[in-house]
């Protein structure tokens, strides 16, 4: 299904936590605020995962905070595998090495792990914990258990600007898939962190230069860079690229049971938590929950708007 401004809904972003292990100074907490809120049931998760699908979703991402501190992850896993769904994960890596094989036994297709720099000290000023080894060995763990495409994400930042090659070449050393350099969002932390910010220009002009071929992805005109190695490296530019909220193909659940058409807008929300405490049956709340898709599809709208 398409909205009003003519873009696919695709892809289902789940916060399944608040609850985090680390600390990032540009955390954008999805938008949700900082509230520390444990998360929906997995009925409920489910229920909204099948309801989505009648509006073209054909991806789940699991997210928080930090997903892997869900108890019921793997049950969570598995009942969106059986509804039909791709289904992936964002996450900080450390708990991956004793989760990675089950969750890839339970569905769980790839993982997208957050691995803001590689020097010790800087990795610590950043996350405020002190592990580096752990995320190290979190990422081989998904490499291991076939995740794939592994792909780490890496927040282009003023303290970690200097580690771009050396992160790039991390990358092909390990057999990474994926590469993703983010701009730091103006959203959650990052609103009052945002002078770290770093403009990505210059680091796409040495891409350009040592790429075999460049090709825009349709999710958000994301630029991807193909490297000799085989490393694909895709720059995501939420706040400089005049055209990204064009290919946004997302809607999210949040923590507290509401469909969020945007990660910047707090304005354009439908609360279905209501639905989802009542004692209808199933299928009538079910039902209800289509109708509220339904809503949620009229109101959604790109946060930046340009006229060609």
């Amino acid at each position: 299904m398409k909205d009003r401004f003519g873009r696919d809904l695709e892809d289902l972003r789940i916060t399944l936590t608040h609850a985090c292990n680390f600390s990032c100074f540009f955390c954008h907490m999805e938008g949700e605020g900082n509230e520390n809120l444990s998360g929906l049931p997995l009925r409920d998760i489910l229920l909204v995962a099948k309801a989505s699908k009648d509006f073209g979703i054909k991806y789940v991402k699991l997210t928080g905070g930090e997903p892997t501190l869900r108890r019921d992850l793997i049950e969570i896993v598995k009942g969106l595998k059986s509804l039909g769904f791709e289904v992936s994960m964002t996450t900080n890596g450390v708990l991956l090495p004793r989760l990675a094989t089950k969750l890839k036994e339970a569905g769980l297709s790839r993982v997208n792990i957050s691995l803001h720099a590689l020097d010790r000290e800087t990795f610590k000023k950043i996350t405020g914990v002190d592990a580096l080894d752990k995320v190290l060995e979190g990422i081989k763990s998904a490499i291991n258990a076939n995740l794939r495409p592994v792909k780490l994400n890496f927040v282009v930042n003023k303290m970690n600007i200097n580690e771009i090659k050396e992160i790039i070449d991390f990358s092909e050393k390990l057999g990474i898939d994926e590469l993703h350099l983010i701009e730091m969002h103006p959203v959650g932390l990052g609103k009052s962190s945002f002078s770290y910010h770093e403009n990505l220009n210059i680091i796409e002009d040495y891409l350009k230069k040592n790429s075999t071929k460049v090709t825009i992805r349709n999710k958000h005109f994301r630029p991807r860079y193909y490297l000799n190695s085989g490393l694909v490296v895709e720059v995501v530019k939420p706040y400089a690229n005049p055209i990204f909220c064009a290919g946004c193909n997302r809607i999210r659940l949040t923590v507290d049971g509401k469909l969020k058409t945007c990660l910047y807008r707090e304005d354009k929300v439908i609360d279905i938590s209501g639905i989802l405490k009542t004692n209808l049956p199933e299928d009538d709340k079910l039902e209800l929950i289509k109708e509220s898709f339904k809503l949620a599809i009229a109101i959604r709208e790109p946060n930046f708007k340009y006229t060609l």
